[in-house]
């Protein structure tokens, strides 16, 4: 008996101080900002960073980073689920305020895995993954047909906001959640704790004009896009200019009030630079690119409160801190124009914004400070993914996952360490319109069914993406590679996973609209198997 309480005591004892060796982990993420937003990556920007800039100068800067979309939901599904998100029904464009919740019961996430390895896990911020309202006749309702996951008409007064939500945050993997279901300019605009609102909203939230009240007086210009323009359903109280703070505020007490013995993870995913484009007045005219570079100074000093709470509570030495965006700056909150004005580029030398398949929409400032793990002023050139956090998380617990869950996740575990074992091979990206574009190697190709509109760069030569090669038919060189990479792009689709392992079904149609060149194949075969028959 003595000796199995002795086995007992010591498998306790093991799992717990497993448990505390375990580095906490902290994932910032902004909301639509370019690699050219950040001072420490472009010595021409007319913002100052200087708490990120210090994340680099402390650890390793991925300078070849991409989300999976150009745009929020899918980039965001990606992150969570280690999946691309064409492989759910949502094959284009994103979620609103009002829409079903994209990710399945069955589909595993990152905080899922690290909730049953161990970690306490928390969510504060912007979610933009849709979850279940309690609506009024929900079942005689009619979805959109160009969003299986959105209604095709205004729900707002039907939904049942005293009742509890499903689908959220707190179903997928979160201990706890604070925040808000999608981007700042989707109403209800209310916060939400776990799965309810922290209160019924009763007013209503009126779009901007040409120019804003904030408090204290202050009235402030606003162009086109930078303003709030959907009108929509608010708690009484909620101010969307303070939503920066309150995030901020929330995220530092969480780690201040940290009591557990087990390991966190942190998900933060911010609102800023995200229209509407409201800057604290503390803020306002501190940096040299309008209100968009003050917004991005005002982020900057958000991570610089999250760094100094882990700092104050002893913990940052064992704590991976990842800072980064879910897609590239957005054209509405700091127009074309306003880059000769300022003489501020968030891309930098790249070409293209949010929402586009050019580099600028999907290649993001990717950043990880772990102290003693990861070498300070390190940079890996490395193509990576943000899908990658679900491989990532289950080499460093070294935890078993199902094959087929994260299918499209890879480990930067080794990278991380100064080494290169990462696997990925291709990489897909899409566009608010759903079309997709494949990177392998040095080679990039956007595909687009609009005569003149696909594209073939060799971006290790031509980054700022101006030589277009796919029309060169002179060179069979050009022709080869186009080919190789349409039947990688084909077998990444079709496989329902770009990992190893067995065929997978995507969700809905085998071949859909986007797929144009296989819908197009298909045909072909079909009209020369008729022929046969003839």
């Amino acid at each position: 008996m003595n000796r199995i309480l002795i086995v007992a005591v010591f498998i306790v004892i093991s799992a717990f101080a497993k448990a505390q060796q375990q580095p906490n982990i902290v994932y910032i993420l902004a909301d639509d900002m370019g690699i050219g937003d950040v001072s420490g990556l472009n010595p021409d920007a007319k913002v100052n960073t200087p708490n990120i800039d210090a994340l680099i100068n402390n650890g390793m800067t991925f300078t070849d980073a991409h989300t999976t979309s150009s745009v929020c939901t899918p980039s965001r599904y990606s992150i969570m689920t280690g999946q691309y998100s064409w492989r759910t029904q949502l094959k284009a464009r994103v979620l609103d305020g009002y829409s079903k919740a994209l990710i399945k019961d069955s589909t595993d996430t990152a905080p899922k895995l690290l909730q049953r390895n161990g970690y306490e896990t928390a969510m504060i911020g912007k979610w933009h993954l849709g979850w279940n309202w309690e609506i009024e006749d929900e079942a005689n309702l009619e979805m959109d047909p160009k969003n299986p996951y959105q209604f095709k008409e205004d729900v707002s007064d039907k939904v049942d906001y005293s009742k509890p939500f499903t689908g959220g945050p707190i179903d997928h993997g979160f201990d706890y959640f604070y925040g808000l279901n999608a981007s700042l300019d989707f109403p209800p605009y209310v916060y939400s704790e776990n799965n309810q609102l922290i209160m019924v909203p009763t007013e209503t939230m009126k779009p901007d004009g040409k120019s804003k009240d904030f408090p204290g007086g202050r009235k402030m210009d606003l162009v086109g896009g930078q303003k709030l323009i959907r009108k929509g359903d608010k708690a009484t109280g909620f101010k969307a200019e303070q939503v920066m703070l309150d995030l901020t505020e929330k995220s530092v007490n969480f780690i201040a009030e940290y009591e557990s013995e087990k390991p966190f993870f942190l998900y933060i995913p911010l609102t800023a630079p995200h229209t509407p484009v409201y800057p604290r007045e503390d803020f306002v005219g501190t940096s040299e690119a309008g209100i968009y570079g003050d917004f991005i100074q005002e982020l900057d000093w958000t991570v610089g409160q999250i760094v100094a709470a882990l700092q104050e509570k002893g913990i940052e030495e064992n704590t991976i801190i990842i800072f980064t965006a879910d897609n590239g700056a957005s054209k509405s909150s700091f127009p074309i124009e306003f880059e000769e004005t300022y003489k501020h580029k968030p891309s930098g030398r790249l070409r293209g914004r949010k929402a586009t398949l050019h580099q600028g929409g999907h290649t993001v400032p990717f950043i990880v400070q772990w102290k003693n793990q990861v070498k300070p002023k390190t940079t890996s050139s490395t193509t990576i993914s943000l899908a990658d956090l679900y491989a990532t998380c289950a080499e460093l617990l070294n935890a078993k996952t199902d094959n087929n869950q994260g299918v499209d996740s890879y480990s930067i575990l080794s990278l991380l360490k100064g080494e290169n074992n990462y696997e990925r091979k291709a990489s897909v990206y899409s566009n608010f319109a759903g079309r997709f574009s494949i990177r392998k190697g040095d080679w990039k190709m956007d595909m687009n069914p609009k005569k003149g509109k696909s594209y073939l760069f060799n971006v290790s030569t031509d980054p700022s993406e101006t030589n277009n090669l796919f029309y060169d038919e002179s060179d069979t060189a050009i022709a080869t590679k186009k080919e190789e990479l349409t039947k990688e792009l084909n077998t990444i689709i079709l496989d329902g996973r770009s990992t190893e392992g067995e065929k997978l079904e995507n969700d809905g149609p085998a071949v859909w609209k986007q797929l144009f060149w296989l819908k197009a194949e298909g045909k072909s075969k079909m009209k020369n198997e008729s022929k046969k028959k003839e």
